[in-house]
């Protein structure tokens, strides 16, 4: 969140497309890898893994991720994974936890 890395009044926009172009670049080269592929390499791998957990973090920040089709696919695809189906279920029951503490 920008507050965390800027104190200065008003400059949460600025903040957010600062980061955001670097991030975008990131998502250019990744869109490419991900052309005509399910997974980065044959199968699901760490790289799949990371991936998704960088797309959902930019997706919490609501960039606007539209134009990069195939990454919205791979992250669509991923979370129909049993082991990511779990893992959120978890994150959600955890988050959940701390709310009613």
């Amino acid at each position: 969140s920008p507050p965390k890395v800027c104190n200065v009044p008003d400059t949460d926009y600025s903040v957010r497309q600062l980061a955001a172009e670097p991030l975008y670049e990131n998502f250019e080269i990744a869109e490419k890898l991900l052309d005509d592929r399910e997974y980065f390499f044959d199968d699901f791998t760490a790289p799949d893994a990371h991936f998704f957990w960088c797309f959902r973090r930019a997706t919490q920040f609501k960039l606007d991720l539209t134009r990069f089709e195939n990454c919205n696919s791979h992250f669509q695809r991923i979370q129909t994974r049993a082991s990511v189906k779990k893992l959120l279920a978890f994150e959600a029951e955890t988050q959940a936890n701390f709310s009613n503490s």
